[in-house]
């Protein structure tokens, strides 16, 4: 078990961790941007898109297209037909999907 999985699964799974983190001055009672950060590992490893999430296009919808994009909407798991994934910590720092193929 990763360790990001195994602090998820102590605070009772992944929609309790979104629970505690929506109660009002969570950041002053215990450290909520660790279990924000274990949460996007979680997303990433599971294909579950949330608002906020910094996402790519990955297939021949836009196959030159090296922006990144926020989710708006929650999308939930993502279906097998979608053509996004998860920028990386990379790709975010550097403002653009760093893998495009010409």
């Amino acid at each position: 078990m990763k360790f990001y999985e195994r602090v998820i699964s102590d605070f009772g799974g992944y929609e309790k961790c979104k629970d505690i983190l929506s109660l009002p001055n969570i950041d002053f009672i215990m450290n909520a941007q660790g279990l924000r950060e274990h949460m996007l590992e979680y997303r990433r490893e599971h294909n579950i898109f949330e608002v906020g999430d910094k996402v790519v296009w990955i297939n021949s919808i836009a196959p030159n297209d090296p922006r990144i994009f926020e989710v708006e909407a929650s999308l939930g798991e993502k279906p097998d037909t979608w053509s996004l994934r998860h920028a990386t910590d990379e790709e975010i720092k550097a403002g653009k999907r760093l893998e495009v193929n010409s």
